[in-house]
């Protein structure tokens, strides 16, 4: 069994070094190390010790920080203390859990009560991570809709200087190469065009800094106007295409994570995800699509995901699925949010689109991060002319109806 047991929301040293200015904020050294204090450019952050499975965050403050970097989110049903909006230097536990605050390269204080490196006791199941909608996307001249006023950096810029570790990638079927973009002709401009080139980015990034926390990417077929259609055999194709770019070693698989269980329903129920120390450095592929034509011709008529490069999103409804282990869902589906935390599920959601208003944009982020959501992906990773929001640390609370 993996451990599952007392353990403490971290920040990691990627968010201390943007915070302290270090140059490479995205860097293999500055994702080793942990901290539960952290100060921004507003000097305060805070922490909470939990207890149990769904999981519970730790925060450094909104207002001009919006750093890169990355969290950690720790199990919870029941929180055991919350700290105050103050910097703390360490804290203990009633189990003496106990933590060391760093800003530099890598630290063995934070442990559990065995006295192991906190990254072999914290899983996947515990980060909640900074992610982009259409990853790839350049703002048109002309934009159509207000919802295309927005421009990414490159993918490796977002990794390396904005703390982004959840992409997503509109891909249409080319006459040579799978094509990444939003909409033909009326929003079509990108900062990777093909799948090749935009993975290859992150390849490189990944393999420069191989202690990054891992990195998801989403992939949307679309069958949009202009586009050619993608059946099965293309699938298959694309994981050729993803198996070409990452190599074995970089590219978590539903095989991997299956690892000798009968599925990977089964793993998860048996051990939860892997540990950060087992993943680190790793990328892990997902399909978002959820309809009939793609994803029943993916999972073999919605049953296994054996041999796939990628992950397939489970809808409500199918998170008892022998593949189900990553969800998508709205902010507002308290019930599948529950369920897709008891069954140890990866949970993304959107935040903030542009054309939004800022203030419902904010009401969103507080909400995915009080509800444990792991995968926040935001138009706004950083800020933007015209925008007070952008997406910031999660705050250090769960929703009273799941402590």
């Amino acid at each position: 069994m993996r451990a599952n047991g007392l353990i403490r929301g971290v920040w990691w040293g990627a968010l201390a070094m943007t915070a302290c200015g270090d140059p490479d904020p995205g860097g293999a050294a500055s994702e080793t190390g942990a901290s539960t204090s952290t100060s921004t450019g507003t000097g305060t952050s805070t922490s909470t010790t939990t207890t149990g499975e769904a999981p519970t965050t730790t925060a450094v403050p909104t207002s001009g920080s919006g750093s890169g970097g990355e969290t950690t989110t720790t199990g919870s049903t029941s929180s055991t203390s919350e700290a105050s909006s103050s910097t703390t230097e360490a804290e203990t536990s009633t189990t003496s859990t106990t933590s060391t605050t760093t800003t530099g390269d890598t630290t063995d204080g934070e442990t559990d009560t065995t006295g192991g490196p906190v990254d072999e006791v914290l899983t996947l199941q515990h980060v909640q991570v900074k992610g982009t909608h259409n990853s790839y996307h350049v703002e048109p001249l002309l934009p159509f809709d207000a919802s295309h006023e927005y421009s990414h950096a490159p993918l490796d810029v977002q990794l390396g200087e904005q703390g982004v570790r959840a992409f997503e990638l509109d891909v249409h079927k080319g006459v040579s190469e799978f094509e990444v973009y939003h909409i033909t002709v009326i929003d079509s401009s990108a900062t990777c065009t093909d799948v090749p080139e935009c993975l290859g980015l992150v390849r490189d990034w990944s393999l420069a800094h191989p202690q990054h926390l891992p990195i998801v990417i989403w992939i949307e077929i679309k069958d949009s106007t202009g586009g050619l259609p993608i059946g099965a055999s293309d699938l298959d194709a694309l994981d050729d295409t993803i198996r070409e770019v990452l190599p074995p070693e970089q590219l978590f698989t539903p095989d991997d994570l299956q690892a000798g269980h009968p599925s990977v329903r089964a793993a998860l129920e048996a051990d939860g995800w892997p540990t950060l120390a087992q993943l680190r450095g790793q990328i892990l592929m997902v399909l978002l699509n959820v309809e009939e034509g793609h994803a029943d011709d993916y999972t073999a008529g919605y049953t296994s995901l054996a041999g796939r490069a990628m992950f397939a999103r489970a809808a409500p409804g199918q998170f008892s699925a022998p593949w189900a282990a990553i969800a998508k869902l709205g902010i507002d589906e308290d019930e599948a949010i529950a369920q897709a935390h008891a069954g140890r599920m990866l949970i993304a959601t959107n935040v903030c689109g542009a054309g939004e208003a800022d203030a419902d944009c904010e009401a969103k982020a507080e909400a995915a991060k009080a509800a444990g959501i792991h995968m926040l992906k935001d138009d706004f990773p950083a800020p933007a002319d015209g925008k007070t929001y952008f997406w910031t640390s999660p705050t250090a609370t769960r929703p009273a109806a799941t402590r």
